[in-house]
């Protein structure tokens, strides 16, 4: 994951032989939802033993997270989603019906994303043999609706428009495949910050037993390869910044329509 990975498409809905068209392509843009203060906890694992999401060249990475409650371990409050009322959002239901909307808190949500070739090296913008880190994102509501959608990773956040500072925010798209809002696009920014598993850690921050891995962190900005190895870190857009180095987060976007 670099701050420049180019673009990299997650799908294309062709259909022909119908004579209709849902949307124009110069339509505005619409914004259906957003999702705002979720955290989750994640790992990152290879097939290279010991080895997560690292700085080394030529390593698959799988990744999953899972959705917490940002004030208690165990919590139910994993954040929410609100969808924007007065349009034609579908709910996800057989035959589906229009015109879900409002806040909608989360009961379940987390992703699971896999690169034949990815790492976390900042410096390292110029390898075109990686791939983007794709997969699906899962969210389940408290009024018993799901949604599914296919993401892929563009990269580290460039917030200062300098990309050789280092940046703890990943941003990525895609578009939802099933359930609500299915086919709206969905572009998102996370939190991306390495953490190491500390039982004598009590506070929240970054969460509860864990501390932030300092020595990950500061070796994925680094030329020198083996010094960073995130098994472990936190996502998430709690609070709108980012917990290591506090750079905006926007969240999670639900939208129709292209410029």
């Amino acid at each position: 994951m670099k701050k420049v990975l180019g673009a990299a498409a997650v799908g294309t809905l062709v259909v022909s032989g119908l004579g209709l068209t849902a949307q124009k392509s110069s339509a505005v843009v619409t914004s259906v939802g957003t999702c705002v203060d979720l955290l989750a906890i994640g790992s990152a694992k290879s097939t290279t033993l010991g080895s997560g999401i690292s700085d080394s060249d030529n390593r698959d990475v799988s990744i999953g997270t899972k959705g917490v409650d940002p004030n208690l371990k165990g919590g139910l409050n994993l954040g929410s989603c609100n969808f924007v009322a007065g349009l034609s959002t579908p709910d996800g239901t057989k035959p589906p019906i229009k015109g879900y909307n409002g806040n909608k808190p989360l009961t379940k949500w987390g992703t699971k994303l896999f690169s034949p070739e990815a790492d976390c090296d900042q410096t390292d913008t110029g390898d075109t043999t990686e791939w983007p880190l794709n997969g699906a994102l899962s969210m389940a509501f408290a009024d018993g609706f799901k949604m599914s959608a296919a993401i892929v990773v563009t990269g580290f956040k460039d917030h200062d428009n300098d990309p050789l500072t280092p940046s703890d925010v990943v941003e990525f798209k895609g578009i939802v495949t099933k359930g609500v809002a299915a086919g709206a696009d969905v572009a998102g920014e996370s939190e991306f910050d390495p953490i190491v598993k500390d039982t004598a850690q009590l506070t929240y921050t970054p969460y509860y037993q864990y501390q932030f891995d300092i020595t990950a962190a500061l070796g994925c900005t680094t030329a020198l390869q083996g010094d960073g190895n995130v098994l472990a870190f936190m996502n998430g857009s709690v609070g709108g910044v980012s917990q290591l180095l506090a750079i905006p987060v926007d969240g999670i976007e639900f939208t129709i329509g292209t410029v």
